[in-house]
């Protein structure tokens, strides 16, 4: 029996600012994506998505760099300039569903060489974090079993489950994570309460902390030994920028599931609102209670910083769970931690193979990775992405290996900013874009309060961030220079991706006037493959 043919109806603005539609026929068994992810599943990743080691694990190096009261202002200040950057992303999305998420908005509202730069940049940012995610939760193995030679196995059986996931189709990928999202989330709550009991002095050592350490000492007044403790405390304070940018990073993965999202003008609205209110609010419930719980200067939390172990044993909250006297508790975190990691890996890989779509889909990668399986999985560019995460296999091998691998993964730390730089920029150019062509902005499904200014608050930002972002590097008695290497390298790449496509495809920044600010988007309509 034949199918019937749908239209895919696409509308393009025409130099007069007039809105031309133009209908191209697709058969029902072409590939493409499937709007398959449910409202509930979207909230839920969206709230639990960056929801990882970098809370687990790292929030206990902030406390540590910034004391108590440094390590909240930390994390709530690049908390709140993620949510601006929320919004931005957010305005945009939900105007045209249809696009290529922040990739191609680059190309559409800037120039068509930042949409290359932005993408390639992205896809090697999470191509290489899904291996890094899958090493880390070998790692956390290595709490109950401490036999390094079985780290190949458990990285073997974890990529080969990530890449299943994957294979089965979006539908399936929604429902996985929105289960382990949800084992987080209520982790977290828990964790809180538990945080929250020991503060009180509910714990078995009945020791009612309070407020103890933010009196005692609320900045780090020996960050480096820098003297005087000014300087030292507003030192140690910039060094949790850069670790809450880390563990706030991955949310501008959102922009990757809106081709998969159904009703998405809807759905991604809400994620975008549960991001601001409801992340922010649980890292900072955390990131505070951690600090009101433990000191600074506590030496498990200094010995676990110095290991850097990547198991439970550097948490902040198993820490505050064995000087409270609480059993059993750290092998549960653990266990989180460990499929926090496994989960991580398997959206990074989602969001890796879905970049490399899109790059294809704008004709800025090979065309055979925009072809689309009956499911909706972009094969080739999963294939390619899923060999990637074979890297992870570096951290199996002698020192030289091992050591390759960190440096990969440290490279990928500034990406997130980067990207978040870029989607201010293309929200401040298509915001302008409105302005000259006359188009209100009433017309928008969803329109925040925070615009244009977030926008400007977002790019001056972390520029600023990113440019000190490697500061550490020059306070040590030599100079490092391969971490120097590694905190910076990204910016020149985004550079020499920018400046080489623009020499070689002649194009130009998009003016005012002719750029496309209309949406592409259909209701009920599904992004087919272009080739």
């Amino acid at each position: 029996m034949s199918s019937s043919p749908e239209y895919d109806i696409e509308k393009k603005a025409t130099h007069s600012g007039e809105v031309a539609t133009e209908e191209v026929i697709h058969n029902e068994e072409e590939g493409h994506m499937h709007r398959s992810l449910k409202a509930r599943q979207i909230s839920m990743i969206a709230i639990a998505g960056t929801i990882g080691t970098g809370l687990f694990l790292g929030s206990g190096k902030a406390l540590a760099n910034g004391g108590p009261v440094g390590a909240l202002l930390g994390y709530l200040i690049v908390g709140i300039l993620v949510g601006l950057m929320m919004y931005s992303l957010g305005e945009m999305m939900v105007w045209d569903p249809s696009a290529g998420g922040f990739i191609e908005f680059s190309a559409r509202y800037v120039d068509p060489a930042m949409g290359f730069a932005m993408g390639w940049q992205y896809w090697f940012q999470v191509v290489i974090s899904a291996p890094v995610e899958i090493v880390a939760a070998s790692i956390v193995i290595s709490f109950w079993d401490t036999n390094d030679d079985h780290k190949a196995i458990y990285i073997t059986v974890m990529l080969l489950g990530i890449i299943l996931v994957n294979m089965a189709g979006v539908k399936y990928f929604g429902e996985f994570e929105f289960v382990f999202a949800f084992i987080k989330v209520l982790t977290v709550i828990g964790l809180v309460i538990m945080c929250l009991v020991v503060d009180l002095g509910g714990a078995p050592d009945h020791d009612r902390r309070g407020f103890r350490y933010w009196r005692e000492e609320p900045f780090n007044n020996s960050f480096f030994d820098i003297v005087p403790a000014s300087k030292s405390r507003f030192l140690g304070f910039w060094a949790v920028l850069t670790q809450a940018a880390f563990s706030y990073g991955g949310m501008e993965g959102l922009a990757m599931i809106c081709l998969e999202a159904s009703n998405p003008r809807v759905t991604m609205r809400t994620a975008v609102r549960a991001i601001f209110y409801r992340i922010v609010c649980l890292y900072v419930s955390a990131v505070l209670l951690i600090g009101m719980c433990i000191s600074q200067k506590q030496p498990a939390l200094l010995q676990a910083n110095q290991d850097a172990t990547g198991t439970a044993s550097e948490s902040p909250f198993v820490i505050i769970i064995e000087t409270a006297g609480i059993k059993v508790l750290s092998h549960i975190i653990n266990a989180v931690v460990l499929t926090s990691a496994f989960s991580s890996g398997n959206e990074f890989l989602y969001s890796s193979s879905r970049s490399l779509f899109m790059l294809a889909q704008q004709g800025q990668a090979p065309r055979i990775f925009a072809k689309v399986m009956k499911n909706g999985v972009p094969i080739w560019s999963l294939a390619v992405c899923s060999a990637f995460a074979c890297l992870g296999y570096l951290a199996c091998g002698k020192q030289g290996a091992n050591d390759a691998f960190n440096w990969l993964a440290n490279i990928t730390t500034l990406g997130s900013m980067i990207t978040w730089w870029g989607v201010a920029v293309s929200h401040i150019r298509w915001y302008r874009g409105m302005q000259v062509q006359g188009l209100s902005r009433d017309v928008l499904p969803f329109k925040s309060w925070t615009q244009p200014y977030g926008a400007w608050i977002v790019m001056v930002s972390f520029s600023v961030i990113m440019f000190f972002n490697g500061f550490q590097t020059f306070l040590g008695e030599t100079f490092d220079f391969q971490s120097f290497i590694s905190d910076y390298i990204n910016i020149p790449l985004v550079i020499i991706l920018y400046f080489g496509y623009k020499f070689t495809k002649r194009s130009k920044i998009v003016s005012l006037a002719e750029m496309d600010c209309s949406t592409h988007y259909v209701e009920d309509s599904v992004v087919y493959s272009k080739y």
